[in-house]
């Protein structure tokens, strides 16, 4: 075999396997008593509204953030100021090739 080893022992996992069957029926008991909640008269609706104010809320949330950021964008804008170069002049043929490439070697690789 290839597992013959002097030093290995085999531990027990039942413990873990009845925290396993456990842990399922707590799932579904927690999902029966969920249906069971919901099925009783005037639940559903209570529920949906709780999480109808909770989608608004974030929505609204989220608006206001959004204009904050835009509008303390503008004057961290106008603080940066612009940066530029003067008194200089670039141009397409001071653009020089990698020394030892050139786009016919990608062209070659490509398929």
């Amino acid at each position: 075999m290839a597992n013959d080893v002097n030093n290995q022992r085999k531990a027990g996992t039942g413990k873990s396997a009845l925290g396993l069957v456990g842990l399922a029926v707590a799932i579904i008991a927690v999902i029966a008593v969920a249906a069971w909640a919901l099925m009783q008269p005037g639940v559903m609706e209570q529920v949906l509204y709780v999480v109808a104010i909770i989608v608004v809320a974030i929505v609204v949330i989220a608006i206001v953030a959004y204009a904050v950021y835009a509008l303390a964008a503008i004057p961290v804008y106008a603080m940066k100021g612009e940066q530029y170069q003067e008194n200089v002049d670039y141009s397409i043929e001071d653009v020089k090739p990698v020394e030892g490439k050139s786009l016919d070697d990608e062209d070659k690789n490509r398929f």
